[in-house]
């Protein structure tokens, strides 16, 4: 079981699932990557883990319905205060700027110039996300966007890395998309669709309510 403790600035970091129906989300889930999840600080939040590993959290969206149902990819930040400052000048609309998850951290919430959403994510103890690299646990994180050279260049000045970046879809909304190892692409997204999500492109799913995330194969049974 691959296990991290720290993060480079600007490499995903932390994932999190927030939505209308925390709990439809948390069955679904678990039903198809084994995850279980403990309560987090109160308003519903809850960490998954995988095997006893912290591996993301999900919770209810503090904006209600009108939100929807979405994964956010959260970027290492050690000065969390001074990525907020190059974000918004460099283009980006920060919508929640440092503000404590317990004792686990600092995080800000910010939407970058072609509409992504995104967080910073400045971890107290371990840096984010446990457990990587296996079935049912992170594997990467690629941004969607209709301008791949343009997106990466405001991410080098906020982060001091460029992204993974994938040509958003015609059509779509750019996006960061969350990836998760899986055994077999083509009988996880059979499963999947069992459960009820649809499949966008090979390896590319949305959850019943809407939320994007991506698989990839060669990991093994979770």
């Amino acid at each position: 079981m691959p296990r991290r403790t720290s993060y480079v600035d600007g490499t995903p970091c932390w994932i999190d699932h927030v939505g209308v129906d925390p709990t439809g989300a948390k069955d679904f889930y678990a039903a198809l990557f084994g995850w279980e999840f403990r309560p987090e600080g109160g308003r519903g939040y809850h960490l998954v883990l995988l095997g006893g590993e912290i591996v993301g959290g999900l919770g209810p969206s503090p904006a209600g319905p009108r939100f929807g149902s979405a994964w956010t990819v959260y970027l290492a930040a050690k000065d969390l205060d001074a990525a907020v400052r190059r974000a918004e000048r460099h283009g980006g609309r920060v919508v929640v700027a440092g503000v404590p998850a317990g004792g686990n951290g600092r995080l800000s919430l910010a939407v970058d110039p072609l509409g992504a959403a995104f967080g910073l994510w400045r971890g107290a103890h371990d840096e984010g996300v446990v457990v990587v690299d296996e079935a049912g646990a992170l594997t990467g994180a690629a941004l969607h966007t209709p301008r791949p050279g343009e997106s990466g260049d405001f991410y080098r000045e906020v982060c001091g890395a460029r992204p993974e970046t994938e040509e958003a879809a015609a059509g779509t909304d750019a996006r960061w998309v969350p990836r998760f190892g899986v055994a077999d692409t083509g009988a996880f997204e059979d499963l999947a669709r069992a459960a009820g999500a649809r499949v966008l492109a090979p390896g590319l799913l949305g959850d019943p309510w809407g939320a994007v995330f991506g698989v990839t194969d060669g990991f093994g049974a979770a």
